[in-house]
């Protein structure tokens, strides 16, 4: 009885082989699943963006709604000099959308408060959550002078043809500026870009600058292709979608540093598709 009893005791155990067998199926497993995990969640944070991006849409329509159908102020300029300017000069001059200027400008890049302040936001009264402004895959920072790393707090901006209310010599004089809903919807707004994420080495300007066809073939600003090669798009119309990039010179790797504004990309249909998505010729 006590050397059958032994002999059971031990066959309940496993074998070195069999605990290798099993680690060798796990792995594989894990090795097959992660993907697939890892693809799930980048679907969800991409379905955040666009969520974001849709929200920012319905109020850039409130505010124009409640405006007598003029489009939010769009543009680029320090907040400090906005409001000395406004004590200075009657009317003062106008807030933007968001606050925002250069990449040195660095306020409207780290300072969530701002985004949700009416005092430094025109957006500001309509909403109160500053995480709206931000796609959840972007995790890059700034550097800021005597203070460290930070993160960015805004990811999105808005075509510049769309509310551009600085002087219009700094656009294409040969393409139309959109100041009043009506004058996008007379189009074809479905074919006209709102907002769109940035790709996080180019975002400054609460403005996203287009070089148009008849100036030079380079990007000003570079569209965000962090969701798996693609960008989150919102057009006029009120629809979202994501494109795709072609163009290796479109999906530059995200460094941390600062991207020109004025890399050449001659022949990129990225860049073609953009144009034709930010506004129309005069003579349309």
């Amino acid at each position: 009885m006590y050397n059958n009893s032994t002999k059971n005791l031990k066959r309940q155990g496993f074998s070195l082989t069999e605990l290798l067998v099993v680690t060798a199926v796990m792995a594989i497993l894990a090795g097959l699943l992660l993907p697939v995990i890892s693809k799930a969640k980048g679907q969800v944070r991409r379905a955040h963006c666009i969520s974001n991006q849709r929200q920012l849409l319905l109020t850039w329509n409130l505010y124009n709604g409640d405006n007598n159908d003029l489009v939010v102020a769009n543009g680029h300029g320090p907040l400090d000099s906005a409001i000395s300017l406004a004590s200075a000069q009657n009317p003062p001059p106008k807030k933007f959308w968001v606050p925002g200027d250069d990449h040195f400008y660095y306020p409207a890049f780290t300072n969530a408060q701002l985004l949700a302040d009416s005092q430094s936001a025109l957006f500001g009264s309509y909403l109160s959550s500053a995480a709206i402004y931000k796609c959840p895959e972007d995790n890059d920072t700034i550097k800021v002078p005597g203070v460290g790393k930070l993160p960015h707090v805004r990811s999105y901006s808005m075509n510049a043809y769309v509310g551009w209310s600085l002087n219009p010599t700094e656009l294409n004089p040969n393409y139309r500026i959109f100041n009043k809903t009506t004058s996008i919807t007379g189009q074809s707004p479905s074919d006209i870009f709102v907002f769109q994420d940035v790709h996080p080495d180019s975002i400054c300007f609460p403005a996203f600058i287009v070089r148009m066809p008849g100036e030079p073939e380079s990007f000003y600003h570079y569209p965000s292709s962090l969701h798996s090669g693609r960008g989150v798009v919102t057009f006029a119309d009120g629809h979202a979608e994501t494109h795709r990039w072609t163009d290796s010179r479109t999906t530059l790797p995200v460094t941390g540093g600062i991207l020109a504004h004025w890399n050449d990309s001659p022949g990129n249909a990225d860049l073609a598709w953009i144009r034709d998505h930010t506004s129309y010729s005069i003579g349309q």
